[in-house]
């Protein structure tokens, strides 16, 4: 449900709202270079979530896709076949500056630079913050 709303452009309305969702479920700016934190709901697997009505449907977000999405909103669509990875391997950071939209293969790649605790880099995608 939630792909169908990243192939749109939702109204100022739902943005909104939506961004203040996510502003009242974030732990705040932090620090200079410091991860924003996720406080609201999270999945089995570790990632934050919102849960929101969107035009009368429940929809079901992963909070950093969400954040991502809203800051750079009439710039990219997001779509399936590309992750929204976090290059500080915090699960809970929703700082755009944290963020990379990326193709799975990166995303996977990163997992061995948080297994070393190096990147030596992702080919035109931004280095991981270690």
């Amino acid at each position: 449900m939630a792909s169908a709303f990243y192939a749109s452009v939702p109204s100022f309305h739902t943005v909104q709202r939506l961004k203040n969702l996510v502003e009242q479920k974030s732990g705040g700016a932090g620090a200079a270079g410091a991860c924003r934190l996720w406080v609201g709901e999270h999945d089995r697997y570790g990632y934050g979530v919102l849960r929101a009505t969107v035009a009368g449907k429940r929809i079901h977000f992963l909070a950093h896709r969400l954040a991502f999405f809203l800051h750079f909103l009439g710039t990219m669509i997001l779509t399936d076949t590309m992750n929204v990875s976090h290059i500080c391997h915090n699960k809970t950071c929703i700082k755009v500056e944290h963020l990379s939209y990326e193709p799975q293969s990166v995303n996977n790649s990163r997992k061995k630079c948080l297994a070393t605790r190096e990147c030596t880099g992702h080919h035109g995608y931004p280095k991981c913050i270690m």
